[in-house]
């Protein structure tokens, strides 16, 4: 494939125009058209290059490889409309260089997911709360997983978490890519119980990648891969038997529970109280239609209640921050690199390498600590 090819490609993966690629370089619409159909003698100047390329969120050196270039596919519960490519892109783009600052660390392991299999056979419900069962047990998540599972997933199973704000809110997105591994997005304009409940239903897609990523549609989730998901995600953070006993427990002699007795059960599991419900539902603790009466009442309840108790999250993982700081350290990336990668200007990426970094530097010159052999 050629240069003008490749960047025609990129250009309309990332959503954009011509007239809004020159917009966003100061690169001429004619030149960008001469480009694209190859018809210049000398192609871009460098400058002209990175800015391409930082316009359309790829690698320079995309534009010079040989053979086609590899298309990623991002699931999205619900794709949004008018920023879903430039969000897709700045994913994929976040994925890439944490795995170079994993690189520069001398450790670049991609994803330990185990991912699933099912054969000939449908995957069922029954499948997925297996599935959710079997994780849970096999990474030691506990009775309660909501609160240890971003942690587990980032360090342990190496999926690289993002968090970006975009609407609707409703909605989340992962990829899986031998280049790069798995990430996840998720929205930081939702309030952390849902994230935690999103966060388990991306995790359903990607460790049954390889059953339903097939085929022309593989960008495409169906209205019943959607349900299995929900089904994971609340088997995998609402254990059914910790949740019954959490319920009597709560009841205490009671015959009904109240919005506050929820709301404490809800906490317990680290999800929102709308996803506790429906896991009562699921386990026939609730009968649906006064399920959905009283979320009804209570609903705008919950959304202030839980809104007064949340912190919107940084967009990088604290370890892709922390490789970051290590990479420019040992001078494997420069000051702009690190701006860049950070999110921030080069200001004030100058003044952390200044005041934070080579300061840090001096006062651990010495600080080793030796292992005794066991």
């Amino acid at each position: 494939m050629s240069f003008g090819t490749r960047l025609k490609w990129a250009r309309e993966a990332a959503g954009m125009t011509q007239k809004q690629l020159s917009e966003a370089t100061g690169i001429g619409i004619s030149t960008i058209s001469e480009l694209e159909s190859d018809g210049r003698e000398r192609g871009p100047s460098a400058l002209q290059m990175v800015q391409i390329a930082e316009a359309v969120r790829r690698r320079p050196d995309l534009f010079y490889e040989a053979g086609d270039p590899q298309q990623e596919v991002v699931l999205w519960r619900q794709k949004p409309a008018d920023s879903g490519a430039q969000i897709e892109l700045q994913l994929i783009e976040l994925a890439g260089q944490y795995q170079r600052l994993e690189q520069c660390a001398g450790n670049p392991t991609l994803c330990k997911l185990p991912l699933a299999s099912c054969g000939n056979q449908p995957f069922s419900y029954s499948d997925a709360e297996r599935l959710a069962h079997d994780f849970r047990k096999s990474h030691s998540l506990g009775e309660r997983p909501g609160g240890t599972l971003l942690r587990v997933l980032e360090e342990v199973c190496r999926v690289k978490v993002f968090h970006l704000p975009f609407e609707p809110s409703g909605t989340a997105a992962c990829t899986l890519d031998e280049r790069y591994g798995a990430a996840i997005l998720l929205n930081s304009n939702n309030i952390r119980w849902r994230r935690n409940f999103d966060l388990a239903h991306e995790l359903f897609h990607l460790l049954t990648w390889k059953i339903f990523r097939v085929g022309e549609n593989a960008s495409l989730a169906s209205d019943h891969e959607e349900k299995l998901a929900n089904c994971f995600a609340g088997s995998l953070l609402v254990p059914p038997e910790p949740l019954k006993l959490s319920v009597a427990s709560q009841r205490n002699g009671k015959k009904s529970l109240d919005f506050d007795d929820l709301f404490e059960i809800a906490r317990q599991f680290d999800v929102s109280v709308q996803a506790l419900v429906w896991q009562m539902v699921s386990n026939k603790l609730i009968e649906k239609p006064k399920a959905v009466e009283m979320l009804a009442k209570i609903d705008g309840k919950v959304e202030l209640w839980e809104r007064r108790r949340d912190e919107t999250p940084p967009t990088r993982p604290m370890r892709f921050e922390a490789l970051a700081r290590e990479a420019i350290e040992k001078g494997m990336i420069g000051t702009g690199v690190f701006a860049k990668y950070m999110g921030i200007s080069r200001r004030a990426a100058m003044k952390i390498v200044e005041t934070e970094i080579y300061a840090g530097m001096e006062h651990e010159a010495n600080a080793e600590v030796e292992i005794a052999d066991s």
